[in-house]
């Protein structure tokens, strides 16, 4: 994995989501208040000469006088801007995203209160969503995950795919609030970035679901009847389930859970610097059990990411205030949208710092007492590098189509999901994905 500073191929993936979040008693988990809500979707993705990227394209075909949904890539490119194609039109109508807890992707734990108390119920007593029904909600709920699909092909060779960032130039895959705006008098322009509290970026947490099944022959035919068909690939890898139909207990699926900040803490009881393990809540279809389990083998977990800075303040700070000066702004809003949709045009990764990835993710489980690794800990005996050795998304097969999964969720159980904090937040994700042979 040392070669990884030498990227064959990357994926970036830009995402903003307002997230509006109160809590319901200080021991529980984070809940919604009762107007959440999902805006501006930012989401491109590039890639290289070696790992070729395409949107996921959904349509209907007839099988034996039945009407079934298929799934097929688009035109396979080295950039990707999924906000262009239709079939993400969704990202924009979403409602606020609510803490959940996953460890497969395929079981959603769903929290459930006390009528009586409003105090969070034993895990007996949670909900568990298996029909992706909490999943890319419109409206404001208990709950609520992201998910999208997208198409990835190696050309060339077989490559381990894994979550990444450069060590050289600190970009990368990285997930960090964004800053709003606010009104400040003391600034020419009148308006100022807010401050950060970090509690999104400290929960948040990315998955990827990877099917090893083969696609279906309806599948297969519609893409090659597309007008976006290759002749290279003959054949389409990742069968998932649809929204409102249970997943099939027999698939072969790979689960893999991107950490992008994990040694960014709100908690006061928790110290800046360290790393704290969380367990997940894990469904066992057999007893019907709801309990805690150890996702190190699946866990790829970065230090945290944060904002350039100056000497006195942060780089974006400065860039605003040339990016609204001499402009008549009418509202926090109106600057908002002047700078970030007009001025930058998303374009934030030159603005963030990205944390290098811990190698070993069982290192951190090793050296973990009582589920802490302390920051002087973490600083002096954990290596860090690009990206996780122990832990990748799939094996892309040459000339193989793969559609992945991606979801996007604030994780429960993660001790900083019980700060007291009441607020609304935006966040950025960068997603860089490196293959190596």
């Amino acid at each position: 994995m040392k070669r990884l500073s030498l990227k064959v191929a990357a994926v970036v993936v830009t995402l903003l989501i307002v997230i509006t979040m109160t809590v319901s008693v200080s021991y529980a988990w984070i809940t919604l208040s009762k107007s959440p809500v999902v805006s501006g979707a930012q989401v491109v993705i590039a890639g290289g000469t070696t790992i070729l990227l395409a949107p996921d394209l959904v349509g209907n075909a007839e099988v034996n006088g039945e009407t079934v949904r298929v799934h097929y890539p688009g035109t396979f490119t080295d950039h990707l801007d999924i906000s262009s194609y239709a079939s993400y039109g969704y990202l924009g109508d979403l409602a606020g995203i609510s803490p959940v807890s996953t460890s497969d992707g395929i079981h959603w734990i769903i929290p459930t209160y006390s009528y009586s108390t409003g105090g969070l119920n034993p895990y007996s007593a949670f909900e568990v969503d298996e029909t992706l029904q909490y999943a890319n909600r419109t409206e404001a709920s208990s709950a609520n995950y992201i998910y999208l699909d997208f198409w990835v092909v190696s050309p060339g060779s077989e490559y381990k795919l894994r979550v990444s960032m450069d060590t050289k130039s600190k970009e990368g895959s990285s997930l960090a609030e964004l800053p709003g705006v606010v009104r400040d008098d003391s600034t020419l322009s009148g308006y100022a970035l807010e401050e950060l509290s970090g509690l999104a970026a400290s929960v948040a947490r990315v998955g990827f679901l990877v099917s090893e099944s083969h696609a279906q022959e309806e599948d297969m035919l519609t893409y090659m009847r597309s007008a976006d068909y290759d002749s290279r690939y003959q054949k389409l890898k990742g069968v998932y389930q649809e929204p409102g139909v249970y997943s099939d207990p027999n698939a072969a699926n790979r689960f893999t859970i991107y950490e992008p900040n994990g040694t960014l803490h709100v908690n006061p009881e928790l110290t800046g610097g360290e790393y704290v393990i969380t367990s997940p809540l894990r469904y066992d279809e057999s007893t019907g059990e709801i309990r805690e389990t150890d996702v190190r083998s699946i866990l790829t977990v970065q230090n945290r990411s944060y904002w350039k800075l100056t000497e006195n303040e942060r780089l974006i700070d400065q860039m605003f205030q040339t990016g609204v000066s001499g402009v008549n702004i009418e509202s926090p809003e109106d600057a908002f949208s002047r700078f970030y949709d007009r001025y930058l045009q998303w374009q934030l990764q030159p603005y963030l710092t990205a944390g290098s990835f811990f190698q070993r993710t069982a290192t951190l489980y090793e050296l973990a007492v009582n589920n802490r690794v302390s920051a002087e800990m973490v600083a002096e005996s954990v290596s860090v590098a690009g990206a996780t050795d122990d832990v990748y998304i799939t094996m892309l097969e040459r000339n193989t189509p793969q559609r992945i999964r991606m979801f996007i969720w604030l994780e429960g159980q993660d001790p900083d999901c019980r700060t007291l904090t009441a607020e609304s937040r935006n966040f950025v994700l960068n997603l860089e994905l490196a293959g190596a042979n």
